[in-house]
């Protein structure tokens, strides 16, 4: 039996001074001994011991408020007619969140808001959203200002540093073949960045072809990279996503840089189960291979170059995930090598092989690639010890995801099989005690939680330097401040609830998506608002500690950016600009929360501040302006665009039994949804306050299919909603009734709902576009009540006939997405005609109608 386990992909970026990263031990790092040790002492541990070491506050299950003398709350009922349903809800939690009531922007919502002179609730959800678009757009400012030309600049001078190469080994035959290697290597780079060179040796033409038409698929597929031994290179992560999506040379940045942030020239070889290891001679071929590269970087006077780009995307992200090119140097300055040929003698190689084997460094902490493990072997896999160039950068939440699943889980000394992770296991770890809660189930269907309690306790003992030391972490240490406090009685009614905090746990995911989709790139994956208008009051949600991170990230890249090299010094000046901003409004929010908090009523310049947050001249006009308008780095009128975004966070390469099935799990943002608030202003008198929230979507899709944000926007027109089914406690759907039974933190009042007394249901949507011509996508619902069941999904003809099957296994709860491209089971086109799409899952059948046109 073959088993194959990927984890995630994750970015990084920084600037400043240059040093080399060691993975050190230090309290702002990574300590993989204390994970390890912290884990073994805490073997087999239960759901109830993990709760028992995470306990959660007391929530407040209904509040069961009387309206009547709320200010506003009639005018809000009146002018949005709050359905009976929205009303119980407020009744019952304080709040209600609707997608009846749904909006595109947070910008249009706003005006809406201000032009009915209503009080407005400011959520941690429209500053997160402003700080998404900004840092995207940022992003892409530095990539095609700064580090696309650096990229080409530093490719080429590689490039023009290999003859030189050549001659230097001119008269050893034995280092052809690397030489061969990096000129592929350099070419594959060059071509996917858009130029069109052929290598410098004519017989590496038909590789570097192969490579980019293999690339082209963007499916998995087995190659002798730079070896005689064959591995499985999962090519679809090639498809250009999130904004790479926009403009000719940002896609053909991502391809380059997904080539060299993933193409791995091994020193080590990878711990595997399927006899597919590397041999000592291919390990040997890649250790020279990475060492002629660095001698090309050091000869060429790239070390510069290649410093600055890696400063810039370390500061954005994180640190590499594996051996720089400073860590090639170290090694090299240790052993005394002075160049590449010398490593053809055995002991040389043993002597760095030795060497490297007590760094902190040595070893890929995320494994991004496909490797087989045997379930029945009780040793656990391991991705080599490897050098990339440009390598993509580690990143917590992806090595939380990559360490809660198969096979980094022993339960009993025995692999358990859970080959999807939950995008609930990155909040526990990120320290939302209630999440363990609504993990209830999964957690006692696959016992993993000594693996999450580890996870936990490596998270928690990282100091203010690691949350610090990149844009990256900043802003999850932002998401991290929206957790549950253990004290709730300091927060207003409806802010004690279950309820709300399971709101909260909506914002958190919601803005853990646009983060990973901003930084689709370079974090590395794992695998399983004239003037008649005004807002009377203001409420912004009291989270002090969430806009002081926030002023520390702004304040932070400000100075940073001051030291990049822009070709355009207007560019500069709009980015340092927009972060001086942002420090300014986020230090105001700071102050106003605390007030809030501790019932202090806010100051004359502070009221006027929130007066102004959104508004439009003149007389209700619409020329926007205010505080909040300008925390988008593009200005006012990115306030008012729509924006979907989703992101693939793991790859589930096979199913349990080895069959290769490419499950890919993204997270996603929707439309926004309003809600109403009931909260003291500061007066002390009950008010209805109204303000947009974001909402937080996920599903699976199959065959290594990678969404676009395009593919997702598209999506989107297609009801129902892909969301998890804990948000139903507060939100109402579309027609302003309650969504149905869902899961609830434990609550002082009655225990969370389990999976088995929610609705027992499968949702087989309409396939989209239908008709269609080339393809459609079919998209499909798992209730819990059915999770685990054998699930079959397929194509049949008018007759009857079977014409295509799609899935044939056993699914977890969930979402999932499936592409049929019009092809019958031998991969031949189908006629136009009408099909059916039939889903089964246990003795449940849903069927549809399918039309295609040629």
């Amino acid at each position: 039996m073959r088993h194959f386990v990927t984890m995630m992909l994750c970015l990084t970026l920084l600037v400043g001074a240059h040093a080399p990263q060691t993975h050190a031990q230090a309290g702002g790092s990574f300590d993989l001994q204390a994970y390890t040790n912290f884990l073994a002492s805490h073997r087999d541990l239960t759901y109830e011991q993990l709760r028992g070491l995470h306990p959660t506050p007391n929530f407040r299950s209904k509040l069961d408020l009387t309206l009547t003398e709320t200010a506003y709350l009639d005018t809000i009922i009146q002018l949005y007619q709050l359905t009976s349903d929205e009303q119980a809800l407020l009744h019952e939690n304080g709040f209600v969140v609707s997608e009846r009531l749904r909006r595109d922007s947070f910008g249009h919502a706003f005006l809406e808001i201000y032009k009915h002179d209503l009080p407005v609730f400011v959520s941690t959800d429209a500053i997160l959203h402003a700080l998404h678009r900004s840092y995207d757009a940022i992003l892409q400012d530095t990539e095609t200002g700064v580090l696309i030309p650096r990229l080409q600049e530093l490719l080429l001078k590689l490039r023009n540093e290999w003859p030189n190469l050549a001659t230097r080994y001119v008269n050893l035959p034995t280092m052809q073949p690397m030489l061969n290697d990096v000129d592929v290597y350099l070419t594959v780079a060059l071509r996917l960045l858009g130029n069109q060179l052929a290598p410098h040796r004519s017989e590496n033409a038909a590789t570097v072809t192969e490579l980019l038409n293999l690339i082209g698929t963007e499916q998995p597929a087995y190659f002798s990279l730079f070896s005689e031994t064959q591995r499985l290179i999962d090519f679809s992560q090639f498809r250009p996503r999130g904004h790479y999506t926009n403009q000719a040379d940002l896609r053909n940045y991502f391809k380059a840089m997904i080539w060299l942030g993933r193409t791995e020239l091994m020193l080590s070889p990878p711990k595997v189960q399927d006899g597919s290891e590397p041999s000592a001679a291919d390990i040997q071929r890649q250790t020279i291979a990475a060492y002629l590269l660095w001698e090309a970087v050091q000869n060429s006077g790239s070390l510069p170059l290649w410093q600055e780009m890696d400063g810039i995307i370390r500061f954005l992200v994180g640190e590499s995930d594996n051996i720089t090119v400073d860590h090639l140097q170290l090694l090299a300055d240790e052993i005394g090598l002075a160049g590449a040929s010398e490593l053809l003698d055995a002991g040389r190689l043993q002597a760095l092989q030795s060497a490297l084997a007590e760094k902190s460094y040595a070893m890929q902490r995320i494994n991004s690639q496909i490797l087989i493990s045997d379930p029945n072997n009780p040793e656990q896999i391991a991705p080599p010890s490897a050098f990339l160039l440009l390598g993509q950068r580690f990143v917590i939440d992806s090595y939380v995801m990559g360490n809660v699943v198969y096979d980094r889980i022993l339960y009993q000394d025995r692999k358990v099989l859970r080959m999807l992770p939950s995008s609930l296991d990155v909040l526990f770890a990120l320290g939302n005690d209630a999440a363990s809660i609504l993990l209830q189930d999964e957690l006692q269907r696959y016992p993993y939680a000594s693996n999450l309690s580890a996870l936990r306790y490596l998270v928690d003992s990282y100091e203010e330097e690691f949350w610090q030391s990149a844009l990256y972490n900043v802003w999850l240490q932002a998401i991290r401040n929206l957790n549950p406090a253990d004290d709730l009685t300091v927060f207003p009614a409806f802010m004690q609830t279950g309820a709300f905090w399971q709101q909260k746990m909506n914002t958190q995911l919601a803005s853990w998506a646009q983060l990973r989709h901003d930084n689709l790139l370079y974090a590395k994956q794992s695998y399983t608002a004239g003037t008649t208008c005004l807002f009377p009051y203001s409420f912004v949600e009291p989270f002090p500690e969430f806009y002081r991170t926030l002023q520390s990230y702004a304040e932070q890249a400000e100075a940073k950016f001051n030291a990049v090299a822009f070709g355009e010094e207007w560019l500069k000046a709009s980015i340092t600009r927009y972060f001086s901003h942002m420090a300014g409004v986020m230090d105001t929010l700071a102050i106003i929360a605390g007030k809030q908090l501790h019932h202090e009523e806010p100051d004359s310049a502070e009221i006027r501040f929130l007066g102004r947050m959104m508004y439009s001249t003149p007389i209700c006009g619409e020329q926007l302006d205010g505080w909040y308008a300008y925390l988008y780095y593009r200005g006012a009128e990115q306030s008012i665009e729509k924006d979907l975004v989703v992101a693939d966070v793991h790859t589930q390469p096979t199913d349990e039994s080895g069959a290769l099935i490419g499950k890919v799990m993204h997270a996603g943002t929707g439309p926004l949804d309003l809600g109403v608030f009931i909260a003291e202003n500061y007066e002390g008198k009950a008010t209805a306050f109204i303000g947009p929230v974001m909402s937080y979507y996920e599903h699976v899709t199959m065959n290594f299919q990678r969404l676009t944000d395009e593919e997702w926007q598209q999506l989107d027109q297609q009801p129902p909603s892909f969301r998890p089914a804990w948000v139903n406690v507060y939100l109402a759907d579309a027609e302003g009734k309650r969504r149905g039974a869902g899961p609830q933190i434990v609550t002082s009042v009655k225990e969370p709902q389990l999976a088995s007394d929610l609705p027992k249901s499968l949702l087989l949507h309409q396939n989209y576009p239908n008709p269609f011509n080339a393809n459609t996508l079919i998209r499909f619902e798992i209730s819990p009540a059915f999770a685990h069941a054998p699930a079959k999904l397929a194509i049949y003809n008018l007759r009857g006939e079977l014409v295509r099957e799609l899935i044939d296994q056993t699914l977890p709860a969930g979402n999932y997405l499936v592409r049929w491209d019009g092809k019958n089971d031998s991969g031949n086109d189908t006629a136009s005609s009408v099909y059916f799409c039939r889903l089964q899952v246990g003795n449940v059948s849903e069927m549809r109608k399918l039309t295609l046109l040629r």
